[in-house]
């Protein structure tokens, strides 16, 4: 399996939950929240990150309605966001691992965006949950711009 078929098995996975997709990243507007999914490529190889990230309604960054991740104001990566999970979701994203058959990786693509991505982004629809998140240490291993956190009226 190549890059592209690693965004294609994504991309049938989160259009159908009403992600849009540009270049590596997919988006979904929410109520209260843009939403982001990134695939990021590691310098070394063909190995690659999942990055989860969002920004609040009402919150001015660059390049929106489509910021890259980067622009993000909240994100976190997948496997930092579930440790107990670190090493399938390394496993999966490693292309050049030989453990998997692209079968295996398609299917274990489908259940750690319905197990993990899509119950994950749940504490980033909107102020209310993306706050709370904060405030319970959810983000903890992410990042969390100072910006981000007096536009949601957390202490800091």
């Amino acid at each position: 399996m190549d890059k592209k078929g690693l965004e294609s098995l994504l991309n049938r996975d989160l259009a159908s939950k009403g992600f849009s997709k540009k270049y590596s990243s997919w988006y979904r507007r929410e109520t209260g929240a843009l939403q982001v999914v990134d695939l990021q490529k590691s310098n070394f190889g063909l190995k690659f990150y999942l990055n989860l990230c969002c920004v609040p309604d009402g919150m001015i960054i660059d390049g929106l309605p489509t910021p890259k991740e980067h622009k993000c104001p909240i994100r976190i990566r997948l496997d930092s966001a579930f440790p107990q999970h670190q090493r399938k979701i390394q496993t999966v994203l490693d292309l050049e691992g030989t453990t998997l058959t692209d079968r295996e990786r398609d299917s274990s693509m489908s259940e750690i965006v319905s197990t993990l991505v899509l119950p994950f982004l749940e504490n980033m629809k909107d102020a209310t949950s993306i706050k709370r998140s904060i405030e319970t240490g959810i983000l903890d291993d992410g990042m969390v711009y100072l910006s981000a956190k007096k536009f949601l009226g957390i202490e800091t």
